[in-house]
């Protein structure tokens, strides 16, 4: 019997204690305030709380910036204010500090950020107000870069940009779920195009930062592959180019270039054969016979779609007999022979300055210019006279 007294009245204690730290406590806070005012979390690193008791339910960091309605509020015996926080949904949030807060609009306090976004959905209003008045929709201008200068925690859950153009000009608040982070010069875009250096003084660029890497008059004219290009936020369009050793040639604006149409280079080429068709590497000793232009092949075909057409003339040849005079000493390779000098010269000139001759040909290559440059030689005949031919020699000259 003694034993369950004992008992009971340890438990009496014990239910006596819970309600006098529970009054306390309820005394310890104050009485519940009702509210109703949207505030917004300004600061990091406070305790939320599940109680008075001080039970931890959450921290400031985790929320910063959201807007959230006090419904109601406590002033503390501490001399603290507490709000009693729920969100768009009704969920509870639990008690904060009201130190780590600010009074604000259900769209929250604005928020500076500077940062570059890319529309990347269609059909969502874009709003003049938080009264969602209608001022433009995400379709008119999908795809494009815009800075968010600013942009709030609407109590709704969602974040809303306001966005400007390169001019300035302001295009609303967007729901941040209609955007993509990206950088001023926007997103990578894959190309794979050659272009042509069509304008000087342009900068190429290392970077975005605009570090300077080259100028567009070093590449004037030239050929350079495009893997890919940037759409910037200043409006401009840059691509990342290439040469055609795959060596980074930098960032270069898209004003300065246009797209490449390939060119076709002929090449022409002489072969000698005897009547037999048997290919014959010297005519001393030949009369001329015939010849014949085929119609071109296509012999080597660049990446960047620039092709060579070999053009052949092949020429026919019967071999003199004994008695005929022939040359001893090497005959010039443009087959030329004649007794007299001055002949030779004008033989020589006439060849040099036909378009349908090989040896007329000149080109670039890289940074020198080709052609050919020519001279009279004179040759030793069987009989022991002195003819005369025309030698052609390949000329090489850097381009300034």
């Amino acid at each position: 019997m003694k034993k369950r007294m004992i008992i009971c009245l340890t438990l009496l204690l014990f239910l006596c204690f819970g309600i006098n730290q529970k009054n306390a406590e309820a005394s310890a806070q104050g009485a519940y305030i009702k509210d109703g005012s949207m505030i917004q979390v300004t600061k990091k690193n406070y305790d939320m709380w599940q109680n008075f008791g001080w039970k931890y339910k959450n921290n400031t960091t985790n929320v910063y910036n959201k807007t959230f309605e006090a419904r109601g509020r406590y002033k503390h015996r501490n001399g603290q204010t507490y709000y009693s926080l729920f969100d768009s949904k009704g969920r509870w949030q639990g008690y904060l500090n009201s130190n780590a807060t600010k009074k604000t609009g259900r769209q929250g306090n604005y928020i500076s950020d500077g940062s570059y976004v890319k529309i990347s959905k269609n059909n969502y209003d874009m709003w003049q107000n938080f009264g969602w008045k209608y001022k433009n929709n995400t379709s008119n201008i999908y795809g494009q870069t815009f800075q968010a200068r600013g942009k709030y925690e609407h109590f709704n859950g969602a974040t809303y940009y306001s966005l400007y153009d390169k001019n300035g000009l302001w295009y609303g608040y967007l729901n941040a779920t209609a955007t993509q982070k990206t950088k001023p010069e926007g997103n990578y875009i894959t190309d794979g195009r050659y272009i042509k250096v069509t304008k000087k003084n342009y900068g190429i660029w290392q970077n975005f930062g605009w570090k300077k890497r080259n100028n567009s008059s070093n590449f004037y004219n030239q050929s350079l592959l495009a893997r890919g290009r940037y759409k910037h936020f200043n409006g401009e369009s840059y691509y990342s180019l290439f040469d055609s050793k795959g060596t980074w040639v930098g960032y270069l604006n898209t004003n300065a270039t246009e797209l490449y149409k390939p060119q076709n280079k002929k090449v022409y080429k002489v072969i000698h054969k005897d009547t037999k068709g048997k290919i014959i590497k010297s005519t001393k000793g030949y009369d001329f016979v015939s010849e014949s232009n085929d119609s071109g092949v296509i012999t080597s075909t660049a990446p960047n779609g620039d092709t060579v057409t070999t053009i052949t003339t092949t020429k026919f040849w019967k071999k003199k007999t004994s008695t005929e005079v022939v040359p001893v000493s090497s005959l010039g390779n443009s087959g030329i022979l004649t007794k007299d000098l001055g002949e030779a010269g004008r033989l020589g000139g006439r060849m040099h300055n036909d378009p349908n001759s090989e040896f007329s040909q000149m080109w670039i290559e890289g940074d020198f210019f080709y052609g050919y440059g020519w001279k009279t030689i004179q040759v030793e005949m069987s009989d022991g006279s002195k003819w005369y031919s025309v030698e052609f020699y390949l000329i090489k000259e850097p381009i300034d």
